[in-house]
This record gives C-alpha cells, structure tokens and sequence, in this order.
C-alpha cells in the first residue's frame, strides 16, 4: 500500500500573504542542516593566511618605471639609469639587476657609458603599505671610457657608493590594494617575504 502525502506536509508557506513564496519542508530542513555549516567555513577561509604572488616581471616593470628619471650625483654628474634586467635569488633572498647605466658631466660636456649591478632585500614599510627594494648594495660599476688609474678608480667607488644609498636604495616595488589587506571586517597584515622560483611570496595574517 502506497501512502500519499499532502502537499501541506511538503511545504511551508512563509506568510499570511497567498502571493508569497512557498518552500518546500526538505529544502528548508537542508538549509537549516547546511547553514551552520557554510559559515563555520567562510570563517574558517577568511580567518587563515593569505599568499599573494609577484613575479619577476612585474618588479622589473616597477623598477624600470621607477629609473626612469634622470638624477644627479656628487651636485655634478648626471646619471640615466635604463633597462634594468632582474634576477630572483632564492638561496641568498635578494633581488638582483643589471641595469645600464649613462653619466655625464656637464662641465666638461663628455659622457660615459657602462653597467652597474646591484642587489637588495625584499621589506615591507608599512606606513606607506609598499614593499621595499632596501640594504641595496653596488655589486658591480662596470663604465666604458675611463682610464684605470687611481683617481679614476677612486671616482668610481664614490659614484658607486652614492648610487648605492641614493639612487638605488628604498625602491619602492609593489604597493598594497585596499582589497589586499582586508577582506569584510577582517585586517591583514604582510609578516613573510620569500622568494621562490620566480616570484615573490608574501604571505598576510589576519589580525
């Protein structure tokens, strides 16, 4: 014998108004089962560390954007940096570039030509939210047309130094969306930088 339910123990009207929607008991009994459910895994989601990738390419776009302008050293030399060429080190965690390198000087009106390589570790300065390409150090100044004798290779140093703490030093790399940081209510907070293959990784805590 086959029992027949009525449709009123299959639906649930949800007011006194007969255009309202009605649903069905299962589909309500479900929900009510799943709910709780769904929200402990949002919760869970918006409570566990995020990983935001950045890759080669698009710091060697930054650090182009950023050399483009030309700037002066020692009040005298002016220097265009141009067509930097980076590298990611996983092993020693710096960023790497070879970037051509022109200065000229206008008192004698002569220019020279040559590549300075540079390296640096990936930070974080949180008053501006941007990662930092910082602790830069001249690696290499290699510049075409300038006899090796002493008082050469002691301008050399200079400039290298000073392209090192002025130019070179602080860039700023990548900076942090709205949306990067906070998700709903909850705040993020950049706490790792790691490099891995050919990308930067950086990994954001919920606060």
């Amino acid at each position: 014998m086959v029992t027949t339910l009525s449709n009123q123990s299959h639906w649930i009207k949800l007011g006194s108004n007969s255009q309202e929607f009605i649903m069905p008991r299962t589909r309500r009994t479900l929900l009510q089962i799943l709910l709780p459910t769904l929200l402990l895994l949002l919760s869970a989601c918006a409570s566990s560390p995020r990983t935001i990738s950045i890759s080669e390419s698009e710091l060697q776009s930054r650090i182009t954007e950023e050399l483009s302008v030309p700037t002066t050293l020692l009040r005298i030399f002016d220097v265009n940096l141009s067509n930097p060429v980076i590298r990611l080190d996983g092993d020693a965690q710096r960023l790497h570039a070879l970037i051509d390198t022109k200065i000229s000087n206008p008192l004698t009106q002569k220019s020279v030509q040559g590549m300075v390589g540079i390296s640096g570790k990936l930070g974080f300065d949180a008053a501006s939210s941007t990662v930092m390409l910082g602790e830069s150090k001249v690696e290499k100044l290699d510049i075409q047309g300038m006899e090796l004798d002493d008082t050469y290779n002691e301008l050399l140093n200079l400039l290298a130094a000073k392209l090192g703490a002025e130019l070179l030093s602080n860039i700023p790399l990548y900076t942090f969306k709205p949306d990067d940081l906070k998700i709903g209510n909850r705040r993020y907070v950049p706490t790792d930088f790691r490099i891995v293959g050919h990308d930067l990784k950086i990994t954001l805590l919920p606060q």
